[in-house]
């Protein structure tokens, strides 16, 4: 009986290959074109993801050093105005608290810069070095990668905090004056 089931399954197998037109071999080929396909897509996504994130990192770089260019431009405004009112007739005079809380606010920031970008450059060359270390794509997927997404997020949360900085510096040198 199993015997017979398994003849008619056979036969309905190859009465529906004829009725498609495919082969059991045909059907492998099939499935390997398929699965180059699905592969070929893959690695089409792979490559226009790595294209994207290169194109949105070069953008994030470009925005970030616009911000600190005009940033520690503005705080150097900010000081050399402090300077012309408050020293005049070779002394130095502050007419108020709030232009002196706008200079440690000036002078935190840019500390916060300086601090900001050491610790980047740092980072960049302790990560530049081990690049040789790692020895399969894995590695570098795994721990290159988490590496530089933890570096660009410290970045990110100093370019918020300098800006929190300067907010507050430019308030109280309007203030001020």
């Amino acid at each position: 009986m199993k015997k017979c089931k398994t003849v008619i399954k056979t036969q309905n197998s190859k009465i529906q290959n004829m009725k498609t037109g495919n082969t059991a071999m045909e059907d492998r080929l099939n499935q390997k074109v398929h699965q180059e396909a699905l592969s070929k897509q893959n690695d089409e996504f792979q490559e226009n993801r790595k294209k994207l994130q290169d194109e949105t990192q070069s953008y994030k770089y470009s925005q970030s050093s616009k911000f600190s260019s005009v940033s520690r431009s503005l705080v150097f405004g900010i000081l050399g105005t402090i300077w012309v009112v408050i020293y005049s007739d070779d002394s130095i005079v502050i007419p108020n608290d709030w232009l002196l809380y706008s200079l440690f606010s000036c002078l935190t920031f840019l500390f916060a810069d300086v601090v900001h970008y050491f610790l980047d450059s740092i980072s960049y060359q302790k990560e530049l070095s081990k690049l040789d270390k790692y020895t399969t794509q894995e590695e570098l997927d795994t721990k290159h990668e988490k590496k530089m997404d933890s570096i660009s997020k410290r970045s990110h949360l100093f370019i918020i905090i300098k800006f929190v900085i300067l907010f507050v510096a430019c308030l109280f040198f309007v203030v001020g004056i």
